[in-house]
């Protein structure tokens, strides 16, 4: 075998054993180049907006079974989804994932009455009426809804 062949032979044997070592353990981090202006405040989901709101609670109790959503977008692995008609308790991306589907649905805003709010979110759950029923949303431009109904 040449002196060359044999060369070049652990000239490329070298780069692919360099290559194939390099440590990857920390991921590069990309947030500065995607962060969007105020996130750190919340109601983003990549847009700047969000839901248009920046809390989400909602208690709906009825023959003795109940349905709780805690969304917070500025703590979103702290969100809790509670649903005991349909056998449902989750947390964090995964409850966010079930109320991101209502959120959607609904479509409660500052200009929402309390009357249209209890009846799309009934309507959602698919329950013909309550118990009790308690809901409080912060929007994102600071104004509220306040419900505390009981039948």
């Amino acid at each position: 075998m040449s002196l060359l062949r044999i060369l070049s032979i652990a000239g490329v044997s070298s780069i692919l054993l360099l290559g194939g070592c390099s440590s990857k353990d920390k991921a590069p981090d990309n947030d500065a180049a995607v962060s969007i202006e105020g996130e750190d405040e919340g109601s983003t989901m990549n847009t700047g907006d969000g839901y248009g709101f920046t809390d989400f609670d909602l208690t709906i109790k009825k023959d003795d079974k109940k349905i709780e959503t805690d969304y917070e977008d500025v703590k979103p692995g702290d969100a809790e989804y509670v649903n005991e008609f349909q056998e449902v308790n989750l947390e964090g991306n995964e409850a966010i994932d079930d109320m991101h589907k209502m959120f959607m649905e609904i479509l409660i805003d500052n200009g929402t009455t309390k009357d249209e709010a209890i009846d799309r979110i009934l309507q959602w759950y698919g329950l013909d009426g309550y118990d009790e029923f308690k809901l409080d949303v912060e929007f994102a431009d600071g104004k509220t809804l306040h419900i505390d109904e009981k039948k």
